[in-house]
């Protein structure tokens, strides 16, 4: 169904449009489908270059304006699916195409992602302070619904916690969706023009000792109290996602070279569903732990 959806965009630029508008329509009351648009965007760039990409964005923007409009008499959020999503994936498609190196392109989108987190800090003294406000009308919403069940004082140390994350997380979301649309996009493009391609990439995928020791740094860092450490704290879910992307490329690629069966990694997808904060944890781990003690060799030795 999906590789049809692919195949479908590929046959000209206004089908393609249509469906990133669509898939990011729909993405408003589902929001994980924008990983689909995100793809779309990925593999029309990949496959006819990046003036057919910015084409195609353009003419998204369009059509998703007018849809927004007409069906929901909001087409500012044009304006937030481009900054957050369209254009951050073209950019980094772009990467991909002229460095050939999907781990170039993680690296690259990952350190913008942790510019930004600085760039919040330089821009708002008080990330956490500034969330808390924003999200005051909304936790007095919650407070006034007959079935909420939290005290006001359980309530109010709940959203300060939250308020204290959100910066990061929010980051953590964009790059989430910048890379699986990434992902997305060139494992299409090898499906359609070249099987198994993306797999045997995928699987081989290396981010490095530096970047390693770099996320082993700012987790430890963001363990330690005070303010002064909470801009590490915001920086770690970026780090954590990049690296739990190597985790799954190691998983696929041991899975593989040991011949296990496929249910191997679809409980691991379930499992990434349902419990997603462990998941991305233990993942995060493995990716770390491989630039070191180099699973994936160590399984093909094995299983000679």
């Amino acid at each position: 169904m999906l590789t049809g959806l692919a195949n479908f965009s590929m046959q000209g630029r206004w089908q393609a449009a249509m469906v990133i508008a669509a898939m990011s329509l729909m993405a408003l009351a589902i929001p994980p489908v924008s990983y689909l648009a995100s793809g779309i965007i990925a593999l029309g760039t990949l496959r006819a270059g990046p003036k057919e990409g910015i084409t195609v964005v353009a003419i998204a923007t369009i059509v998703f304006a007018i849809a927004a409009t007409f069906l929901l008499n909001q087409p500012h959020i044009t304006g937030l699916f481009l900054i957050s999503s369209w254009l951050p994936v073209y950019g980094v498609t772009l990467i991909l195409g002229y460095t050939r190196s999907l781990a170039v392109s993680l690296l690259v989108t990952a350190g913008i992602g942790l510019l930004l987190v600085v760039g919040a800090y330089i821009v708002l003294p008080d990330p956490a302070a500034w969330w808390l406000q924003m999200m005051g009308p909304f936790v007095e919403m919650l407070q006034a619904q007959p079935d909420w069940q939290l005290e006001q004082a359980e309530t109010e140390s709940f959203v300060a916690a939250l308020s204290s994350m959100m910066t990061g997380l929010i980051f953590a979301g964009l790059f989430t969706n910048v890379v699986l649309g990434l992902l997305l996009g060139r494992a299409w493009q090898a499906d359609l023009y070249n099987q198994g391609g993306f797999a045997e990439e995928f699987q081989q995928l290396q981010l490095g000792k530096g970047p390693a020791i770099i996320t082993v740094a700012v987790a430890l860092s963001a363990l330690l109290p005070g303010a002064g450490f909470a801009i590490m704290q915001d920086c770690l879910p970026i780090l954590l996602v990049l690296f739990a992307v190597q985790g799954v490329a190691v998983v696929h690629a041991v899975v593989r070279s040991q011949q296990k069966h496929k249910a191997w990694l679809i409980v691991m997808y379930i499992l990434l569903l349902i419990m997603m904060p462990q998941m991305v944890f233990l993942l995060a781990l493995i990716g770390v732990l491989e630039q070191w003690f180099n699973f994936r060799q160590r399984s093909v030795e094995h299983g000679e």
